[in-house]
């Protein structure tokens, strides 16, 4: 009987939320703005979270329908299609921010996406779930401005800046590399338990970067090992002739009980913005943009 109940109780609640989604639909497609929710969608969130899937609200993350490799789209320089707008088509340059609730100050606290350059705007306009891949990056943004209300509804998006600068990338990958052939020789300390395997290579600019890395005891299925090998360190690197580099190590942490906790040395950029962040394949000995 208790089964029974839970089983009809389930059934209940599917149906009332879709019903809230059919209501949803048909006053949008009235032209109506559901209570809480402003006609250019940015309040869409707080009124719908509660209801929908966060995949259905409008805008929200139907990442999982699109295919689209947005790094090296983004390297490429290839405009992103996001949605179709009409009106007087406006270009903005900055950098792609995404808004977080704990940050009650951002004066776009009620967009999802807003703009960081010459002119900062709040994004508005649908499948605005593309825009995640660009976080934190140098953009280019086309789409029609609302200068009074200080936002913009965002027709395409291309990268731009040193996230197309092939100079760059290609230096990058230069360092990476090395430093993935290389580590156990940078390392601070000898592997314990094999040897030290490269994960997260974050870039503060194109000389100093943080490199996390780990024993690859942790591969083994069969290990017993309890504590966490996890490592990091902060290098200066040098181009020397040949395709090599002097690395100057100025930090080193170990990884606590949440953490890392800095062992040696000073984290002179701690309150750097990252530049760029990749993370190793170590059997396909490739990288992969991870911010």
């Amino acid at each position: 009987m208790g089964k029974a109940k839970l089983v009809w109780g389930g059934i209940v609640v599917v149906a009332l939320v879709f019903a809230g989604f059919l209501i949803y639909q048909g006053k949008i497609k009235k032209g109506e703005s559901p209570a809480g929710v402003n006609q250019d969608g940015s309040g869409a969130g707080k009124s719908l979270e509660s209801v929908l899937p966060q995949e259905e609200m409008p805008g929200g993350d139907l990442s999982g329908e699109d295919e689209t490799d947005y790094n090296a789209v983004c390297e490429n320089g290839e405009w992103i299609k996001v949605a179709d707008t009409s009106g007087e088509i406006s270009t903005v340059k900055g950098k792609l921010r995404k808004t977080y609730p704990d940050d009650e100050s951002n004066a776009f606290k009620s967009y999802r996406y807003y703009i960081e350059g010459a002119e900062n705007l709040g994004i508005t306009g649908e499948k605005l779930f593309k825009l995640d891949y660009l976080e934190d990056r140098e953009v280019e943004l086309q789409g029609v401005k609302n200068a009074a209300k200080k936002e913009i509804t965002v027709s395409q998006v291309k990268c731009g800046g040193k996230e197309t600068d092939k100079s760059v990338l290609d230096q990058r990958k230069a360092q990476m590399n090395w430093l993935a052939a290389n580590i156990n020789s940078i390392a601070s300390q000898k592997a314990k338990h094999q040897k030290w395997t490269i994960d997260i290579v974050d870039f503060v600019d194109e000389k100093n970067v943080y490199v996390e890395y780990y024993d690859t005891v942790e591969d083994d299925e069969n290990s017993d090992i309890e504590d966490d090998t996890s490592r990091r360190i902060l290098v200066e690197l040098t181009a020397k002739s040949g395709g090599a580099y002097d690395a100057n190590v100025s930090a080193y942490w170990e990884m606590g009980e949440d953490d890392y906790v800095l062992k040696t040395g000073t984290d002179k950029f701690e309150e750097a913005e990252s530049a760029a962040s990749y993370q190793y394949d170590p059997e396909d000995k490739t990288w992969e943009r991870i911010d």
